[in-house]
């Protein structure tokens, strides 16, 4: 047998036995509570028993008193100890041991009715005893048998009550015998079951403690070949950081780069625009000076330079534009959305009225941002959905508002098991193929043949950098002929 399934059984042996004990142990309790329980029952019978007796005896002493005292006139039976005290305790005794037993508190109910009418009954009759001729009065006469009925009636409910103690009483002391025997049973079975179970265990214990002293040597040797391995770890380790080091110096490097590349970028597309302006500056003078002497095809050339020109600086300035947007800003605070989207509604007016264009929004939230990087966020998006409208449609513009959290969406670029704010922007436009959904959001693509009215390509990969930079993300789905949803996804205010 190995010695995994050694530890196993023996594992089942010991929690077996452990169960057993315990379950035995249990019953072994329960017996011998039954048992006390079951002699404090005997007990409180005898006790019922010993207080009726009382009882009984109490009022049988009140009645021989005023019998003797009536027969004899002698006051001298009408001692006070047999009229001064009532069996009120051995009442209460008897009241909270029969609870519970519905029969025997019908018979306490009718002893006390009894015992009081008794009572009573005996103090009519020795006042009357004072009085000249009371012997020969029919209603001394009447009373005297009343109090004789009634202590019968008490002596047979007394016998009543003590029958049925006397029949619980021997019931009770069966029980104590039955549980005593098997209690005794069960401590033996306890006994020799945790005998047996240690004999085993102990068996097991010994077996193992056997067999691991042969493989002290084994890991002995284990040891000697851990101590190589961890030599090998040693170096391997001093191997990555050098690599680290080399990594974190590349990483250096690379920021340097990205540095420069970013002040060659505004430098750049800021210093191109110096001849640009030159250029328009010389075509207005040829407009001015040379326009009668240009032909209709001068015309046209010079018109499509000044298209090109003018195309040329719109692709400086929006390139200026996203190297300003990967720029880190710290400037970062508490934004109202509404006024964010009526500062875009406001820039985009004219196209706006031009275009009779209809924006509905939700109440949107407040959130931690960049307020000039939102309101371009807000303002590309809601220019693009009226610049790529249908044609013979005015453009409708719906900004919905909802609250999310990411253990129930599954997004990329979102944080896991966090809230975020969706803002979805949904249009009435041409829309686009969903397979297109990714590629809009690249710098300079753009899915319809060149057009001026269509920008260069640029205002969507802003919008999402911008998204980005807030910690968030900006998606895209759509129909053709349909309309489009652009959804921004901001973290909830922390």
């Amino acid at each position: 047998m190995k010695s995994s399934s050694r530890i196993f059984y023996s594992r089942i042996i010991f929690i077996t036995g452990i169960v057993l004990l315990t379950s035995l142990s249990g019953l072994f309790i329960y017996e011998t509570y039954q048992e006390n329980s079951s002699s404090d029952a005997v007990t409180d019978t005898n006790v019922i028993r010993q207080s009726l007796e009382e009882i009984f005896s109490t009022l049988k002493g009140r009645e021989s008193a005023i019998r003797g005292y009536v027969i004899t006139g002698d006051s001298s039976y009408l001692r006070p100890e047999a009229f001064s005290a009532l069996p009120e305790a051995q009442f209460d005794t008897i009241d909270s041991l029969i609870a519970g037993n519905p029969e025997q508190e019908r018979n306490m109910e009718t002893l006390k009715t009894h015992f009081d009418s008794c009572i009573r009954i005996q103090y009519v009759v020795m006042s009357d005893a004072g009085t000249p001729d009371s012997f020969r009065s029919k209603r001394f006469q009447t009373n005297l048998k009343a109090a004789s009925t009634q202590m019968d009636s008490i002596r047979t409910t007394i016998v009543k009550m003590q029958a049925i103690e006397l029949s619980l009483a021997k019931h009770r002391a069966l029980e104590v015998q039955k549980h005593t025997v098997i209690a005794t049973m069960v401590g033996v079975g306890v006994g020799l079951f945790s005998m047996i179970v240690f004999v085993v265990a102990f068996y097991f214990i010994d077996q193992e403690l056997k067999r691991s002293q042969n493989y002290i040597d084994e890991t002995v040797s284990l040891n000697t070949k851990i101590a190589e391995i961890n030599t090998e770890l040693e170096k391997a380790n001093r191997s990555l950081q050098n690599l680290n080091a080399e990594l974190e110096d590349k990483n250096f490097q690379l920021e340097k780069y990205a540095t420069e590349l970013s002040a060659f970028t505004r430098i750049t597309s800021h210093d191109m625009q110096e001849p640009l302006r030159k250029v328009e500056f010389f075509i207005s003078i040829v407009e001015d000076r040379e326009q009668r002497n240009l032909s209709d095809e001068g015309k046209k050339y010079l018109e499509k330079i000044k298209l090109s020109v003018s195309r040329m600086r719109q692709l400086f300035l929006s390139m200026l534009e996203f190297s300003l947007t990967n720029a880190v800003d710290n400037n970062v605070e508490g934004v109202d959305l509404n006024d964010v989207l009526q500062q875009a509604i406001h820039s985009l007016k004219v196209n706006i009225k031009e275009t009779n264009a209809v924006i509905k929004n939700d109440p949107l939230p407040r959130v931690n941002g960049i307020r000039y990087q939102l309101i371009q966020l807000f303002e590309n998006i809601l220019n693009n959905a009226i610049r790529f409208r249908k044609s013979d449609v005015a453009p409708e513009i719906r900004i919905t508002h909802t609250l999310i959290h990411t253990s129930n969406y599954a997004l990329r670029g979102l944080k896991n098991d966090s809230e975020y704010h969706q803002i979805d922007f949904i249009d009435n436009g041409i829309g686009f193929d969903p397979k297109y959904a990714e590629r809009i959001f690249e710098i300079f693509q753009r899915l319809i043949a060149k057009n001026d009215s269509y920008g260069i390509g640029i205002g969507l990969a802003i919008c999402r950098k911008i998204a980005e930079n807030h910690g968030g993300m900006l998606t895209a789905r759509s129909q053709p002929h349909v309309g489009s949803v652009f959804s921004f996804y901001i973290p909830v205010n922390s």
